[in-house]
This record gives C-alpha cells, structure tokens and sequence, in this order.
C-alpha cells in the first residue's frame, strides 16, 4: 500500500543544477539513504529561497541519473527518481509566505509536511 505523503527538501543549487534538470529530464534522483520517501509519495522541492516544483517518487533505483546536471562529480549511491509534476514560478511560496503556515526555514530542509495541514493546503493550492 502507498502512503502518498507529502515532503519538502531543499534541493541546493550549489551541487547540483536540479532546475535544469527538471526542465529537460522532467526528474531528478534523490539520495535514498538519508530520506524516508516511499513510491507515489509527494515531495516539494525548495530552491533558492521559495518553492518551485512538485514531484512525485516514481520509483527507487539503484544508481544516479542526473550526474550530468552535477557540479563536480556526482555522488552514487541508490537513488529515488522525483518526477516533475507542475512547476512554480515560487511567487506565494517563500521562506516568508510558508512561515505563516508554520515553516521554520530551509537550510537543512527535510520536513515531511502531511501533517502540517495548513502548510499542505497551502502549498497544494498554489500548485492547483
């Protein structure tokens, strides 16, 4: 059974060019170790200070497929592949719009969110 839980991470434009990715693949792989994420979860990628895209865990795999998109040499380890959903233009998704909802900041961003109702809805309906 899937949970379909919602996430938001940052994803560091200082590693790895996601964006770009995202733009062209219309994916990105995620670290499976250090993130809990099941298949058919949601997650919410931070970037540059604001929300900017919505993925979801398509399926795990045991090797990366964005190091091209890189900056230096890429990390291998098993991987979940986030598939694009709906990109945002971040406008009513930064640091300052989600703090009204609860949000704590971005730094170090791995917060599972489903529980954060009025985050989620928040988020869900600028993705709408």
């Amino acid at each position: 059974m899937e949970r379909n839980n919602k996430w938001l991470v940052l994803a560091n434009p200082k590693f790895c060019r996601h964006t770009d990715c995202l733009h062209k693949e219309k994916f990105v792989s995620w670290v499976q170790k250090s993130y809990p994420f099941e298949i058919g979860d949601i997650v919410y990628l931070y970037i540059n200070g604001a929300v900017h895209f919505k993925t979801f865990v398509e399926v795990a795999v045991p090797h990366r497929e964005d190091s091209d998109y890189w900056i230096g040499k890429a990390p291998e380890h098993p991987t979940f592949r986030l598939r694009l959903v709906k990109e945002s233009d971040g406008n009513g998704l930064t640091a300052e719009d989600l703090a009204r909802f609860g949000f704590k900041g971005g730094q170090s961003l791995r917060h599972y969110i489903h529980h954060n109702t009025k985050l989620l809805e928040y988020i869900e309906s600028i993705f709408e």
